[in-house]
């Protein structure tokens, strides 16, 4: 064999190679770019899980008299996406837009942006988005809070013609059974407040206050209800719900849920009541209610009529 023929059969050999290779790269690359895509949309599927739990949880224990028409991903990506939860308040039948609740999550990690949607002033708090009052819980523990104590039951009476929440604090935390007796059938205790401890100032929790919404149109808690907020206190975790001004929601969450196992055995430190207006008139004056704050209010209209 000359130089020349060797020459021709190392060039096939080589081309040979050459193709063999492109070939399989041809065929590997798209295999694990598939294979790579489907892994990192396992993570985000992953997180994605995690962030509704997470957000579900809030909703379940820290969202007082707030609902959600839905929840669902928007904005995805290869990278990541959001978890957007629609909100609003019911108030005796009708329907006031709330806040949008919104999540972040990619492949490692999801988390709830900290974006202090609520604007506050020396008297008042208000959403950011929607500018609607927000009902305030004091602690008179607390002598100065960073939003005054509110007093708005005269107030609220007096106005004809409308549905309001009245966040009511009570002056010792009182039983389910307590706050039954003492409510009059107009009015409807939609979300029952929990509370805090020592001297922590409710008026710094930017509207994470804890407690459990009433499922029921007359305002009742049944004992499965009780059951499922307990358990939901339980496991809640430090990276769900926030610290504020050095008070932990999450290790109360724990502590109440330890001490307060059953319906019968919760107190509560205060309670959202909706209804009428005028209804609310009963309740001036009464020794086991020291402060009240109203919240969202709307004008009733013929065509929707109230549940009170």
């Amino acid at each position: 064999m000359n130089n020349k023929q060797f020459e021709k059969m190392a060039f096939r050999v080589k081309l040979k190679r050459w193709l063999i290779t492109i070939l399989i790269v041809i065929v590997t690359v798209p295999v694990m770019l598939g294979i790579g895509y489907k892994f990192t949309q396992s993570l985000a599927g992953h997180q994605t899980q995690l962030l509704n739990n997470k957000m579900e949880t809030i909703q379940e224990i820290a969202a007082p008299n707030i609902q959600i028409s839905d929840q669902a991903l928007d904005d995805t990506s290869v990278w990541g996406g959001k978890v957007v939860s629609h909100q609003y308040k019911e108030i005796d039948g009708y329907r006031i837009p709330w806040s949008t609740a919104i999540g972040q999550y990619n492949w490692s990690f999801n988390w709830i942006p900290n974006t202090s949607l609520i604007d506050t002033t020396q008297t008042t708090a208000y959403t950011r988005l929607t500018q609607q009052k927000i009902p305030l819980f004091y602690n008179d523990n607390v002598d100065k809070p960073n939003v005054k104590k509110a007093f708005e039951l005269p107030a609220v009476s007096k106005m004809k013609g409308y549905v309001a929440e009245v966040a009511v604090t009570f002056k010792h935390p009182l039983t389910y059974q307590q706050i039954q007796a003492r409510l009059t059938h107009n009015l409807r205790a939609s979300w029952y407040w929990i509370g805090v401890s020592g001297k922590a100032d409710p008026t710094f929790e930017q509207n994470n206050f804890l407690g459990i919404q009433s499922g029921l149109p007359e305002g009742k808690l049944t004992k499965l209800d009780y059951q499922y907020f307990q358990k939901s206190l339980k496991k809640v975790s430090a990276t769900t719900l926030d610290s504020y001004n050095n008070f932990s929601l999450s290790n109360y969450a724990h502590k109440y849920a330890k001490q307060h196992p059953t319906l019968k055995q919760a107190k509560f430190a205060g309670v959202i009541l909706t209804g009428k207006s005028e209804n609310f008139r009963t309740l001036r004056n009464q020794s086991w209610i020291t402060e009240s704050s109203v919240g969202a209010t709307i004008k009733r209209v013929p065509y929707i009529k109230p549940t009170y």
